[in-house]
């Protein structure tokens, strides 16, 4: 293998072996300890974040990096467990906001929990808190070049673009 190749494929090595290791740890140690589902555990997190607790199906769709199909059925589920409620948004008469229900809090409150005392006994054993500043920085930047891409292929530009 050439030395460009797997200087390229070295970091998303590196990347899939760590998004790996924090899922299974999550699962093991946070996601075990509730009754949600770890895909609907995200869906809820995202809304108990979003100001004012609610976003449109197509910002779940962005942050989600889903389909609007998969989105809509993870939304279906959740509310028919009583977790989320559509409701029309104010903004756009023809878009439905998603807002948690009571449940929907209840559920991610006690999930939070687990999850902060995992995410701080792996970034915080490894990493500086400058050092996780960074990474974070890093990944946003590498999360955005992505889905610039998507988007750019999606509009039939292809998939060359500069390096930087």
């Amino acid at each position: 293998m050439s030395s460009e190749i797997e200087t390229t494929l070295r970091p998303q090595g590196h990347l899939i072996a760590a998004e790996t290791a924090m899922r299974r740890v999550i699962d093991e140690l946070a996601v075990s300890k509730s009754e949600v589902d770890p895909t609907t555990l995200d869906l809820l997190t995202r809304l108990r974040l979003a100001p004012g607790q609610a976003l449109r199906g197509v910002d779940l769709c962005g942050q989600l990096l889903k389909s609007p199909s998969h989105v809509s059925r993870l939304i279906d589920r959740a509310e028919s467990r009583g977790l989320v409620h559509r409701q029309p948004d104010p903004n756009d008469r023809r878009a439905q906001l998603i807002t948690l229900t009571e449940a929907g809090v209840v559920a991610i409150d006690a999930f939070f929990p687990h999850v902060v005392e995992v995410l701080n006994e792996t970034w915080f054993a490894a990493l500086s808190a400058d050092e996780v500043d960074k990474l974070v920085d890093l990944l946003s930047r590498v999360t955005a070049s992505a889905r610039d891409l998507l988007e750019d292929a999606a509009r039939g530009w292809g998939t060359s673009r500069p390096r930087l």
